[in-house]
């Protein structure tokens, strides 16, 4: 399908600062029976950095560096809670039940075949690259799909968490659905509007294989990593763009990076204003990407986490990698102390 408009967003880079420490604590009941909920899924958005709650609900995240992602706490049949500036003790965190089914949703008639709009989602929300092909949703079942024809638009919706399984990074993921939109475009008198493809939500990652890695992964998670959306922001935090092997353009010329982008240390991010809204990107000297930046100034922690992201566009090669793409924050962190 082709467009000239992405839209493609995450919850995982939307806060700006956490407490200085770097351990939160908490229990988490039921809202309506008042007792405590085991199993519980806390963890920071878009990391592999997790746990979960034990019988009386309790729980302990420990990270070793500050981290600007949301605090997720998620249980099946229940509300999400998240916590974009949690307290090292959040206390008692009650979760209440979701109480409206999508089945009493009520929708237009949807005259596309499931077979055709979850083609569409797979390749939307996965993406088609090499990672995104090897990957596998496991629920399925799960997520529901419906075609609008007034407003040309894909949407999709999951009650539980989708399970995928990516064969080619070796990680699995699970991805609360929150916003899914495809809109194929739509003409405005004799002027056509282009589409966008729109996803919201959080996720965590966990090793495929627990007791090892193997090498296959490792260096498919390399080459991924290489060029990507956070491998270019941990090297703008870091001023080291050009020893990364990225090239700034601004009208179709090469730039010294630090002309457009001034960047300060602020404690544990890094704070950057980009002064010409859309700037080219070159890695290697082959992969072509931009960045669009709608506000003054953005931020990016140690993990290479950027927010606030709805402000921050990306085109070409990486506007285009989609969830099978995505390697955890905290990935390769230990090499980087």
């Amino acid at each position: 399908m082709s467009k000239q408009v992405l839209l493609f967003c995450f919850l995982f880079c939307s806060s700006v600062l956490l407490s200085a420490q770097y351990k939160v604590e908490g229990t988490v009941f039921d809202f309506s029976t008042k007792l405590p909920l085991e199993g519980v899924s806390v963890f920071y958005d878009g990391t592999s950095i997790g746990t979960i709650t034990n019988q009386k609900g309790k729980f302990t995240l420990v990270s070793d560096k500050q981290i600007s992602a949301l605090l997720v706490i998620s249980y099946i049949g229940y509300k999400t809670q998240m916590f974009s500036k949690p307290s090292n003790d959040l206390g008692l965190v009650y979760l209440i039940e979701n109480a409206v089914q999508l089945d009493e949703v009520v929708m237009e008639p949807d005259t596309w075949s499931r077979e055709k709009k979850l083609n569409i989602f797979r390749q939307e929300f996965l993406g088609t690259t090499m990672p995104a092909l090897q990957c596998k949703i496991k629920n399925e079942k799960d997520i529901r799909l419906y075609y609008n024809k007034a407003k040309n638009t894909l949407f999709a919706y999951a009650e539980v968490p989708i399970q995928i399984q990516n064969n080619y990074l070796g990680y699995k993921i699970e991805y609360n659905l929150m916003d899914f939109e495809v809109n194929f475009g739509n003409f405005i008198g004799d002027d056509k509007k282009p589409g966008y493809t729109y996803t919201a939500g959080t996720l965590f990652f966990s090793e495929l294989n627990t007791k090892k890695v193997k090498k296959k992964y490792l260096e498919n998670r390399s080459k991924t990593y290489l060029g990507s959306t956070l491998h270019f922001m941990r090297a703008l935090a870091n001023k080291r763009l050009d020893e990364e092997k990225f090239q700034i353009f601004k009208d179709k010329f090469q730039i010294h990076p630090y002309v457009e982008f001034d960047i300060h240390f602020n404690g544990q991010l890094s704070e950057v204003n980009q002064k010409t809204k859309l700037l080219s990107i070159l890695y290697d000297g082959r992969e072509q990407s931009s960045i669009e930046v709608h506000v003054d100034t953005f931020y990016i922690d140690y993990y290479g986490n950027h927010s606030p992201s709805k402000d921050i566009f990306f085109g070409g090669v990486q506007g285009g990698q989609r969830v099978g793409n995505l390697l955890p924050l905290d990935y390769l962190i230990n090499s980087m102390d």
